[in-house]
This record gives structure tokens, C-alpha cells and sequence, in this order.
């Protein structure tokens, strides 16, 4: 048999021995597309479902109540300034504050319905359950699907409020001035912390409970105890005019409940804008991670708890 060698002549490429590892430099690039393409089929249920809740929550019809109802308050915090001699704009931001974060309860409460228990009220879980996706996907797509909506609707009142602040002063010269900036948006972070930790307790609640109802009254009186039980203690604790029989009772029991409830009461700093007063550095620290460590667990008890039950 006739064998024929071929003369290669070496050419510039082979002069290189980084071009003897092309081979691997490959299989290297091949794996890191790989992986980018996992990420991405991991990501892609969560994008889905984030998408799907923002689009349930503009489409709701009790967005558009809720709607009119935010304009009312913003004109009854509008009005509200010409009840102050001396601080029309204190008085109209305070209440204005006061409308947001209420509106904002409402809102979350209603959006978290929409995107979680009225699934499960009408048994239209398990389709969304049936696509080969992780139920983890499930539950936070949608939450922070409507935590961007309450983040929207946050941001939109707190601009309304901004504006609000060069009209409401009712020709008083002399008027206190409330201060914005680095404090405003603080402020508006701070509530935006308040309502995803009041959503979470919702989502939490509704991967345990069978009827929507039950997760939105369990949710909104959760609110109302975690913003007003701060405010308790405080006053039995500091005033002096506090009851001393109702001290003595309720004092413990309200102690007691720091234990188990985050106080999102310290989450409220309008301080910072109505009066320029900055709470210590410590404290408003430590509010922030009380909220997102209380915030975190319940996420997590709320992925495990989707996981577990069985919605056939």
C-alpha cells in the first residue's frame, strides 16, 4: 500500500501553543452558554409570572375605586392645611402621608388577592401550577410583580404630594416648610418596606387558608397591629399620664408580642420631612432589618408551605 505524508508547512497559529487549547477554550465557552441558559430557563418563570401579576393588578376593578379614592384623600389632604394657622404645609404633607400609607394597605392587600387567592378560590392554581416550572417561581414572580406595583403607586402619590407642597401653603408667608430630598425618599422607602412586610404575611396566610377572605381580614388586622402596637408601648412605657392599671396589664402583653410581630411603626419616618428631625442612625437601621429579616422568613415559609400542599 502506498503511503503518501503530506508536508504541512507551520504557519504563524501553529508558532502559538495558546491555539493547542482551542479544544478546551470550547468546551469552556460551550459550558458557560449552558449555564447562562439554565439561568435564563430559571429566570424566565419568574419574569412570566411577575408580568402576569402586574397585569392582573392594572387590570382589577378595584384599582379604579381605589383610584378615586386617592384623589379624594389627596384633596382632603389639600384642605386639610387651610385648618393650620402656622403650618398648612406640615399639616397637608402629614395628612397626605397618612392617606398613602392607608391607600397603600388597601392596595397591597387587594393586588395580593388578585394575584394569589383568587387562584386559589377558583381552583385555576393548578394551571398555573401544571407548566414545568418550580413553584418557587410561582410565588415570588408574582409577589414582586406586586411589590413593583405598590413601589408604582408609592412612588406616583409621593410625587403628587411634591407638588401638592407649592400650592398648599394658603398665601401664609410665614408658614413652616416642610423638607425634601434625601429624607423624602426615605420616607417613601420606608413605606414601600411597610407594605411588601404586610404582603409577605398575605402571601403567607394564603398558602395556609382555603377562602380569600380569610387571608385579607388575617392581613389587614396584621397591619394594624404591627403599626399601632410601637406606638402602645411607647406611650405606657414613656408617658406619665398613662392609666397604671392599664399599664400593668397591658405593658407585658405588648412586650410579649415584640417577639412574634416586627414593628413596622418605626418603618413611619415623616419626621424627617415635616420637622427636619433624623431618627439615630441605629434605630433606623435596625427598623430596616427587622422588616426585611421578618420579610424573608415569611417569603421562605411561603415558598415551603406552596411546595407542601397539594391544590388538587
Amino acid at each position: 500500500m502506498l503511503r503518501i505524508r503530506l508536508a504541512v508547512r507551520p504557519t504563524a497559529a501553529s508558532k502559538f501553543p495558546s491555539y493547542g487549547r482551542m479544544p478546551a477554550l470550547a468546551g469552556f465557552f460551550l459550558s458557560s452558554r449552558s449555564r447562562s441558559l439554565t439561568l435564563v430557563a430559571m429566570i424566565s418563570p419568574f419574569l412570566i409570572n411577575a408580568q402576569l401579576s402586574w397585569r392582573l393588578g392594572m387590570r382589577s376593578h378595584a384599582l379604579r375605586a381605589l383610584l378615586v379614592l386617592g384623589v379624594a384623600l389627596l384633596g382632603i389632604s389639600f384642605l386639610a392645611g387651610a385648618f393650620s394657622l402656622r403650618q398648612p404645609l406640615v399639616v397637608a404633607i402629614d395628612m397626605g402621608l397618612s392617606g398613602l400609607r392607608f391607600l397603600g394597605l388597601l392596595l397591597v392587600l387587594f393586588w395580593m388577592q388578585e394575584a394569589f387567592a383568587k387562584d386559589i378560590d377558583r381552583h385555576t392554581i393548578t394551571f398555573a401550577l401544571a407548566y414545568p416550572a418550580s413553584r418557587a417561581s410561582y410565588v415570588l414572580g408574582r409577589y414582586f410583580g406586586v411589590l413593583a406595583l405598590v413601589t408604582w403607586s408609592v412612588a406616583l402619590w409621593g410625587g403628587a404630594l411634591y407638588l401638592m407642597n407649592n400650592f398648599a401653603d394658603w398665601g401664609y408667608e410665614e408658614s413652616s416648610r416642610v423638607v425634601f430630598g434625601l429624607g423624602y425618599l426615605l420616607v417613601l422607602f420606608g413605606i414601600v418596606l411597610d407594605l411588601a412586610t404586610i404582603g409577605a404575611f398575605f402571601l403567607f396566610i394564603s398558602s395556609l387558608s382555603e377562602t380569600p377572605m380569610l387571608s385579607f381580614m388575617v392581613s389587614f388586622g396584621f397591619a394594624v397591629a404591627t403599626r399601632s402596637y410601637g406606638v402602645m408601648i411607647d406611650y405606657l412605657s414613656l408617658s406619665p399620664s398613662a392609666d397604671w392599671e392599664m399599664k400593668a396589664t397591658l405593658l407585658p402583653i405588648l412586650e410579649q408580642l415584640r417577639w412574634f410581630l416586627p414593628d413596622l411603626s418605626r418603618l413611619d419616618w415623616r419626621m424627617i420631612v415635616l420637622y427636619d428631625h433624623w431618627p439615630p442612625t441605629g434605630q433606623l437601621f435596625q427598623g430596616i432589618a427587622a422588616a426585611a429579616g421578618y420579610l424573608l422568613l415569611l417569603l421562605a415559609a411561603a415558598v415551603l408551605s406552596y411546595r407542601r400542599r397539594n391544590f388538587a
